[in-house]
C-alpha cells in the first residue's frame, strides 16, 4: 500500500512543489547594486561638541559623527564623517542643596549613501554631574545655613565621546 502511494504522480508533484517552495524561501532576491544592511550592525559614533546639561532641553536634536566607514559586501554604506541625529530625552540643570545635573540623549538615525534614513537603537548616552548634596547639608547645618544653596555640578559630555548604537531593522542599500 505504501509503495503504491510513493509511486503515485500526485506525491511526486507535491514533493516537487515543496522543494521549489523551500528553495524560493531560502534565497532573498536583491536588485542590482543593492547590498544588505543587517539589523544589529554596530555604528560607531562620536560627539561633535561639548554637551552640557544646563545648555540643552528635552527634544533638542544633537549631532554625532560616524567614526569609520560602515561596509557590507565590500561596499561603503555609510561613509565616515556622516552626521547622525540624536535627541535629548531628559536634561536637568544642577540645583540647590547640592543636587547634580544630568543629561540623557537617545541616538535616533543616520543617513545611508542612497539617502535612506537608517533608524538606530541601543545607543543612549547618559551622564550626570557631581553630587554635592551631603557636603551642602553638613556645611549648612554645622557652619552656615547659606551652604544649603550650594549647587551640584552640571553634566558635561566632551567632544569625541564614543557611543555605538546598532541598526534597528534590516534593509537594502543602493550603492550605485
Amino acid at each position: 500500500m505504501i509503495n503504491s502511494i510513493c509511486k503515485s504522480t500526485y506525491v511526486k508533484h507535491i514533493a516537487l512543489l515543496l522543494v521549489v517552495a523551500i528553495t524560493c524561501m531560502s534565497f532573498r532576491m536583491r536588485r542590482n547594486g543593492e547590498v544588505p544592511l543587517n539589523a544589529g550592525t554596530p555604528i560607531p559614533l562620536e560627539t561633535l561638541s561639548m554637551i552640557r546639561s544646563d545648555q540643552v532641553i528635552p527634544g533638542q536634536v544633537i549631532d554625532f559623527r560616524v567614526k569609520y566607514d560602515i561596509k557590507s559586501d565590500d561596499q561603503v554604506i555609510i561613509p565616515a564623517g556622516t552626521i547622525a541625529k540624536g535627541q535629548v530625552m531628559r536634561a536637568q540643570k544642577a540645583k540647590g542643596l547640592g543636587k547634580e545635573g544630568f543629561v540623557e540623549i537617545q541616538i535616533k538615525s543616520v543617513q545611508a549613501v542612497d539617502g535612506q534614513e537608517i533608524f538606530l537603537t541601543g545607543g543612549n548616552l547618559y551622564n550626570e554631574g557631581e553630587d554635592k548634596q551631603t557636603l551642602s547639608i553638613v556645611l549648612g547645618v554645622f557652619v552656615c545655613i547659606l551652604f544649603l544653596t550650594m549647587k551640584g555640578k552640571n553634566a558635561e559630555v566632551p567632544p569625541g565621546v564614543e557611543v555605538s548604537p546598532a541598526v534597528a531593522t534590516s534593509m537594502n542599500i543602493n550603492t550605485k
